[in-house]
Parts: C-alpha cells; sequence; structure tokens
C-alpha cells in the first residue's frame, strides 16, 4: 500500500524515462571529449543500472529482456 497521493510510475513510464535520459546523455557525450565525456557515460550507464535495478522482477520477461537490450544499446552508439 502506498501513501494517499503518491505518483506511482508504470513499467513503460520508467522505461520511456530512462531510454530519454540514457540517450540525451550518450548524445551529449558525443557532444564532448576527455573527462566530460567519460562523466556523461557513466552517468548513462548509471541510469541503465537503476532501470535494470527497479524493473528486473517485472512479470513479463520477454519485453523486459527485449527493453533491457534495447536501453543497453543506447549505451554503445
Amino acid at each position: 500500500m502506498h501513501p494517499p497521493g503518491e505518483k506511482l510510475y508504470s513499467y513503460a513510464e520508467i522505461t520511456a524515462s530512462a531510454a530519454r535520459q540514457i540517450s540525451s546523455y550518450m548524445q551529449a557525450a558525443r557532444r564532448t571529449s576527455g573527462i566530460e565525456s567519460r562523466a556523461r557515460r557513466e552517468i548513462a550507464y548509471g541510469i541503465y543500472m537503476g532501470w535494470r535495478s527497479l524493473v528486473e522482477a517485472y512479470p513479463d520477461q520477454p519485453l523486459y529482456r527485449a527493453d533491457d537490450a534495447r536501453l543497453e544499446a543506447l549505451l554503445l552508439v
């Protein structure tokens, strides 16, 4: 049970938010170099790992695995 007025987020909302944030930080990393680029890549990776820790027990495991692969791929571009 959650406190009244507390916002609950769906799997889809969490996943979409993580994808946007990872993409944003990776784009910023490509526009910079050196330590600044590396820091942005590490933030993107942290967002990815945070997403995994929040949703890894999601009941639709095929969807989770597909989203996991998609978000992980965002880290490579």
